[in-house]
């Protein structure tokens, strides 16, 4: 039995790689700011990945660390880099002998913030003593109700105009993730890339969506501006070569209730 730190353990895609790892018979611990009571499977450690505190005990006896860590503002952005300076320097410390970054497919090719942000974490990655693998994966299924849902509420449901999508189930991800950090053979020299089963437009994702949850409002074509409309509109978020999940966002719809 392998033991497990999961660092954002409690978002998104963090959850799914929790209960990966349980479905496959090992320990889990899940590293959080303030701690909590032990669970009947899962351990709560406490551990602040910008300041370093408590890491040392929360990675002491740990085999393998997934990090799944997210900074979208400027305010968290510092979890990125200084987070995974501090985690995988007491790593180095601790012995543990694999650590897997969650990242974003062709993060290395997007001139915004939040993509240069994800892709110093990489960096802090790729130097480590540590022998690390790092997983770029497609936008999230979850990532269509992020845009759609509370523009609905005012009766306009927005659709990026000449935009297209591969979204990937996070379940589809953390298996990815628990395979990397689990095989002892020895790690890629570049990261594995990841894409969800399917190519849709925005439009078609925001119209399923639509249906299944019954929203009402009117769906509008709506231009994204800046690098990150530039991005889109040229299928830099796309890789249609490295198909990876089996769920795809018809699917997503049906098995979940309020997304």
């Amino acid at each position: 039995m392998t033991q497990v730190l999961v660092a954002g353990g409690s978002g998104t895609a963090g959850r799914q790689v929790v209960k990966e790892f349980l479905a496959r018979g090992h320990s889990v611990r899940v590293l959080t700011r303030h701690g909590g009571a032990p669970g009947t499977e899962i351990v709560h450690v406490h551990g602040d990945l910008v300041t370093g505190e408590g890491l040392a005990d929360a990675l002491d006896g740990v085999d393998v660390v997934v990090d799944t860590t997210d900074g979208k503002t400027r305010r968290t952005r510092a979890v990125l880099d200084e987070g995974a300076t501090n985690l995988l320097a007491t790593a180095d410390g601790a012995g543990v002998r694999r650590a897997v970054l969650l990242s974003i497919a062709n993060v290395d090719g997007g001139e915004f913030a939040y993509y240069q942000a994800k892709r110093r974490q990489e960096r802090v990655y790729e130097n480590s003593p540590v022998e690390t693998v790092i997983v770029r994966a497609t936008q999230f299924h979850d990532f269509i109700p992020m845009v759609a849902k509370p523009p609905s509420r005012v009766g306009v449901i927005p659709a990026f105009a000449r935009t297209r999508f591969q979204t990937i189930d996070t379940r589809d991800v953390a298996l990815a993730l628990v395979d990397a950090a689990l095989s002892t053979d020895p790690a890629p020299e570049g990261p594995i890339t990841i894409g969800g089963p399917e190519v849709r437009t925005a439009r078609e994702l925001v119209v399923a969506w639509k249906k299944a949850r019954g929203a009402h409002g009117l769906v509008l074509d709506v231009p994204l501006p800046g690098a990150l409309g530039a991005f889109l509109r040229a299928g830099r978020n796309l890789v249609p070569e490295n198909e990876f999940g089996s769920i795809t966002f018809d699917q997503w719809l049906a098995d979940t209730t309020t997304a």
